[in-house]
């Protein structure tokens, strides 16, 4: 399970969390979870948006944590020796400026965005991981395009 689904969890998360450190710990939270509670998935669902699922919650467990403590994140991503992996998108300035620019949209907006673009799931599935209607989808991926075009077109 972990080796299949590892890159789409990673990814999902890295896209909500913007740094490996907290990716890595949500990853790993969301598998944990995923096999204290295997005997709740049920059968003929995807095991992919089943984890999915997992992982967002933990994502937004973690979120409200913090704003009870009121913690801020690290300023500076600390180094680690293995290569992030986003690193040869990082390389070029384009790269950088959608980065930029996905940070500047609502989690919601950038969860459906991620969902859609890297993970090619329908609007239905989406809908179901996000916790909302097929059409409250399709309205969050158009402001996620548009805002990045726009964006995208300021800087170039």
């Amino acid at each position: 399970m972990v080796e299949a689904h590892w890159n789409s969890v990673y990814r999902l998360l890295f896209t909500l969390t913007g740094n490996t450190h907290d990716s890595d710990d949500l990853a790993q939270e969301t598998f944990l979870r995923a096999l204290n509670r295997l005997d709740s998935f049920q059968a003929g669902s995807q095991m992919r948006n089943w984890l999915l699922r997992i992982a967002t919650n933990a994502f937004y467990d973690v979120q409200r944590k913090r704003r009870r403590a009121r913690q801020e994140p690290l300023e500076v991503d600390l180094a680690s020796s293995d290569p992030a992996p986003d690193h040869r998108l990082e390389v070029s300035e384009e790269s950088e400026l959608l980065k930029v620019a996905l940070e500047e949209l609502s989690e919601t907006t950038r969860m459906v965005f991620h969902l859609r673009a890297q993970e090619d799931l329908s609007f239905r599935e989406i809908a179901e991981l996000v916790g909302t209607t097929e059409q409250a989808a399709r309205w969050h991926m158009h402001q996620a395009r548009t805002r990045l075009l726009e964006r995208m077109v300021k800087r170039s």
